[in-house]
């Protein structure tokens, strides 16, 4: 299911001081809207994702304070964990344990009981991975596990709906929004306590070619859903689906459309780093960022609010700690409903929709797809909601879906040299070096391109290499995805960063060989002194400055993962498709559980929430369509 860190989002909203703080309430559906949305707002889940560091953190901070929390899973016990941070002693908000892994493996946390921590309304998510192993097929991948094996329709339901919608997260939502407002009777399954999925903790943005926006904050006015469509197809390098890739970059205005309807604002249009295999004429800024919402929520907070509200106005019923785990099918192969962990049966008259997110948190999948995935669970490095497991391809395995771009991934390194990810962050001089202590990519290269450079390095080695004017940027700047102390004495001491007063001397603390360390920075130097032109990789757009005022820093460049890419296999009705391409009757799909419209490297920031809002819409009106079975 979409299972996030997300927000005290699902109607109705309890305060601070609800009874609901604490303990496991029952399960129970929502449907009505809240009384008032400013009187009870959503505790704030600290922002896992990377473009939000800089901004979004600083920002929730000052405006909720109180309200921050959010939960990772343990390296090795798949179990909730958590440091506390003492900004409101009566909440003992939980953080998300971040920063680069201390010798290659993650820190031990100190663990509190989980009935202390995980209430219905908290922006916790549920810990624990998926305990049936999974046998490897060869490139079939992961078989479904018998709990995941499809249950016969005896015709007898405990609940019944006309559209019957596996997670709650940013594609799950559209969906129910689309179908309710078609008329239909829509409940949707969460596995989390809440809603929001990996959309609460992204930065909310969608890419689109074409909008008003587009025309009037970035002042272009030639670029067109073909350019945008082109620019994808390139960046996928032949993987791609491309109706689907067509198909979303067709609907994308109207998408930005669908959410200003909702509420958001967009407010700035920019775009991402060059890509060096893709033709600079398809590139143009095409990524949309809302503003503050009428609670002062932002980013993917402000996205998930605006979607739950609008489904709670048209009745979606909600069933939260609930996780879909059997697809139910008829003698005719038609899917009528699922069963549920509460071992009730869910039917879905129309269809049923799996909106279930990916495998971010499968060790099985990952190491059928994903050996970069692989990496950053072993090392701790997922930041991702805790309980993606895969529990969706599973389910739609077990009824002979085909799977479709499997082996992507979406993650970020540190903002060292890198382009900015959102509007008025700083630039971060610097340089990016592997073991030998040679460059390799232009640093400001699309944060994507750049993290797939890093991996390809001999034993995925490299290290972000700046001076103490970067520094005076402070470790939150030039962390990114894993915010450092302001003057680095935490990192210093633990050994994370690395200080000297002569590269020769870092050189050699780092090992590598210092004559090829001392070459990459005075080559880089005089570049800088002739003209601020990258001679090595002429690409390189952001932090043009020397590394010349010591101490020099070294920090390694970790991959840290944001989410899988590819999944089932679907058209653009969002119709899930058997291995001989036809039609599973009334079973759709969307959002990142579904796969063929991303390839091996995440294209651009906001790609996923168009994912979200493109399939979903289609799933919902094409759900809607449906007879009863």
């Amino acid at each position: 299911m979409a299972k996030g860190v997300a927000g005290e989002l699902n109607s109705p909203r309890q305060g601070v001081n609800s009874p609901l703080r604490s303990g496991s309430p029952p399960k129970q559906s929502v449907s009505s809207p809240s009384a008032s949305r400013r009187e009870n707002l959503p505790r704030l889940g600290v922002p896992s994702c990377p473009h939000l560091m800089q901004t979004a953190l600083p920002k929730l901070r000052a405006l909720r304070p109180q309200f921050f929390l959010s939960s990772e899973l343990s390296q090795n016990s798949h179990r909730q964990s958590h440091r506390w941070c003492d900004c409101h002693p009566t909440l003992r908000a939980p953080i998300v344990p971040i920063g680069p892994p201390r010798s290659g493996k993650a820190q031990p946390q100190e663990e509190e009981p989980m009935e202390k921590t995980v209430s219905r309304r908290t922006f916790l998510t549920g810990a624990g991975a998926v305990a049936a192993g999974l046998a490897v097929c060869g490139i079939a991948g992961c078989a479904p596990s018998s709990s995941n094996e499809p249950s016969a329709d005896s015709g007898t339901w405990d609940e019944e709906s006309d559209v019957l919608v596996i997670g709650a997260g940013g594609a799950g939502l559209t969906a129910a929004i689309v179908a309710a407002r078609g008329g239909a009777a829509v409940t949707v399954l969460e596995a989390a306590s809440t809603a929001g999925g990996n959309t609460i903790n992204s930065s909310g943005v969608i890419q689109a070619a074409g909008t008003e926006e587009q025309k009037t904050l970035a002042g272009i006015s030639d670029d067109t859903p073909e350019k945008h469509a082109e620019y994808y197809l390139q960046c996928g390098e032949g993987q791609l689906d491309e109706e689907l890739v067509r198909f979303a970059c067709d609907q994308a205005p109207s998408c930005i459309e669908f959410m200003k309807e909702l509420g958001i604002k967009y407010e700035v249009v920019y775009g991402n780093g060059t890509v060096p295999n893709v033709d600079p004429d398809v590139i143009a800024p095409r990524i949309h960022l809302g503003g503050t919402d009428e609670n002062d929520l932002v980013y993917g907070q402000a996205h998930v609010a605006a979607l739950l509200k609008a489904a709670e106005e048209v009745g979606v019923t909600f069933v939260y700690d609930t996780a879909a785990k059997q697809l139910v099918q008829n003698d005719q192969g038609t899917i009528t409903g699922v069963v549920a962990d509460d071992k009730k049966r869910y039917r879905g008259k129309k269809a049923v929709i799996l909106a279930t997110c990916s495998y971010d948190r499968s060790e099985e999948f990952a190491r059928a797809f994903n050996y970069h995935m692989v990496q950053t669970l072993a090392d701790g490095r997922a930041l991702t909601a805790a309980t993606n497991t895969g529990d969706g391809l599973r389910m739609g395995m077990s009824v002979g879906a085909a799977l479709e771009g499997m082996g992507g991934f979406i993650g970020l390194s540190n903002n060292i040299g890198g382009t900015p990810t959102l509007p008025n962050m700083p630039e971060v001089p610097g340089i990016i070096v592997n073991k030998y202590g040679r460059r390799f990519v232009s640093e400001s290269d699309h944060y994507a391109w750049v993290l797939r450079m890093i991996f390809a390095q001999e034993d995925h080695i490299a290290w972000g290499v700046f001076d103490s004017k970067a520094a005076a940027l402070t470790g939150s700047v030039v962390g990114g995805v894993s915010p450092m102390s302001d003057d680095f004495s935490k990192e210093i001491e633990d050994g994370t960063v690395i200080v000297a007063e002569t590269i020769e001397e870092l050189a050699s603390k780092i090992s590598v060989p210092a004559a090829n360390l001392t070459t990459a920075i005075d080559t880089w130097n005089s570049d800088m002194a002739a003209g601020q032109k990258d001679s090595q990789f002429p690409t390189r757009a952001c932090g043009l400055e020397p590394i010349d005022e010591p101490p020099f820093y070294a920090t390694r460049s970790y991959d840290y993962s944001l989410g899988a890419l590819g999944g089932l296999k679907i058209n653009t009705k969002a119709q899930v498709l058997d291995t001989n391409g036809d039609p599973i009757p009334h079973l759709y799909a969307a959002g990142q559980v579904a796969g063929g419209f991303m390839g091996s490297y995440y294209p651009g920031t906001g790609t996923g929430i168009l994912s979200t809002l493109a399939f979903g819409r289609s799933a919902g009106e094409n759900a809607l369509a449906e007879e009863e079975a």
